[in-house]
């Protein structure tokens, strides 16, 4: 789907691969380092007057990541193949992204002919490859080398897990064989109470997001095998509530991604935590200044394409990215366009854009 330098509001939902964490392991690595699951999901995925859907995302919630992953993992491989997305619009109206790859190029048909509010056209464009560029709270595939495009890409699929662009989320995780243990974020009336971090949260949502938690879940209650762990979830996020409960033996799709979100967090609650964790922040540069940078958070370089070009116009409140200003920086070694990362001493003042000072700092990769 393409981005466009007139959004002015940035709607993101999100949703990340569960890892794995339970003594049983039997997830395998895709390119990206993360964990995904060597089950096969054929599972059909339906949409009205479409056939043979593998990804659909309908306001952020997405259905079939796996395959999304499949198809970078064998874009990167040289395997020809091919892979079809669906975008829901507000309206309710599908508009379908088309990706065929057969070992020299990658061609993508953007199909907006169902959208009542869109071009209702047709378009083929050619791209040299795509990549996976990962973020603290999002993921997104972007095709580059395209021709006839602005700036020579095209967004694909963004997967959002930005935890505090939600109004409330907490959880409550019970296990064991009757479930006598209990990790809560919620309240203190539980039977254990385990300290879990804001970035452990944060790590918990991107990976109920990647599980699509959204969606109605059939996972397996019952086991034949005695001694085996109950689990049990539930997940408030802002108004609402989501339950889910399983048995360990569960090995499909969803069992696994879940058990491993469960696992996750029975080890990070076992971990000493710090009290005042490091401040973290990684972007894109937009503005060089003396000894200063301002930094654009978590933006993909599509993202920072468009921005730059609106950076003389932009109000930043209008925008739900974070601005920080970073001071005391060699701005020698870096260059507008630069992605880094630094850590901060003390804490981040203000906000759009807020200032800090900078303990270190890096260049890292793009992608």
């Amino acid at each position: 789907m393409k981005k466009t330098p007139y959004i002015i509001f940035l709607l993101f939902f999100g949703v990340i691969l569960s890892a794995c964490n339970s003594q049983n392991e039997i997830n395998s690595l895709s390119t990206s380092g993360e964990p995904q699951s060597t089950v096969e999901d054929n599972s059909e995925i339906k949409v009205k007057g479409l056939k043979n859907v593998d990804v659909l995302n309908s306001h952020g919630s997405i259905e079939g990541l796996e395959r999304m992953i499949r198809f970078y993992d064998n874009l990167q491989n040289g395997v020809p193949s091919d892979l079809r997305i669906v975008h829901y619009t507000i309206e309710g109206d599908p508009i379908i992204s088309d990706l065929s790859y057969v070992g020299e190029f990658l061609e993508v048909k953007y199909d907006t002919t169902r959208d009542k509010f869109g071009s209702g056209a047709i378009t083929k464009v050619k791209c040299g490859n795509l990549i996976e560029e990962v973020n603290p709270t999002n993921t997104t595939y972007i095709a580059v080398n395209c021709a006839d495009e602005n700036y020579g890409m095209q967004e694909i699929l963004n997967i959002n897990y930005n935890m505090s662009q939600q109004d409330f989320f907490e959880f409550e995780l019970k296990y064991g064989l009757k479930q006598e243990n209990e990790i809560n974020t919620l309240t203190n009336k539980v039977k254990i109470k385990k300290n879990i971090t804001p970035d452990v949260k944060q790590e918990v949502y991107k990976r109920l997001v990647f599980a699509n938690y959204l969606a109605e879940k059939d996972l397996t209650t019952t086991c034949d095998t005695e001694g085996t762990t109950n689990y049990y979830l539930k997940v408030h996020i802002n108004n609402g509530q989501r339950e889910f409960q399983w048995n360990a033996c569960d090995k499909s799709t969803d069992g696994v991604k879940f058990t491993n979100i469960a696992n996750y967090i029975i080890e990070q609650s076992t971990k000493k935590q710090n009290v005042q964790p490091e401040v973290i922040v990684q972007g894109y540069v937009l503005k060089i200044n003396n000894n200063e940078m301002l930094i654009g958070e978590d933006l993909t370089m599509l993202d920072y394409e468009w921005m730059k070009d609106e950076l003389q116009h932009m109000n930043f409140e209008n925008y739900s990215y974070n601005f920080t200003i970073l001071e005391g920086v060699d701005t020698k070694v870096f260059n507008l366009g630069d992605k880094i990362l630094a850590t901060i001493k003390g804490s981040i003042v203000g906000s759009k854009p807020g200032r800090a000072k900078v303990k270190e700092i890096k260049k890292i990769e793009k992608y």
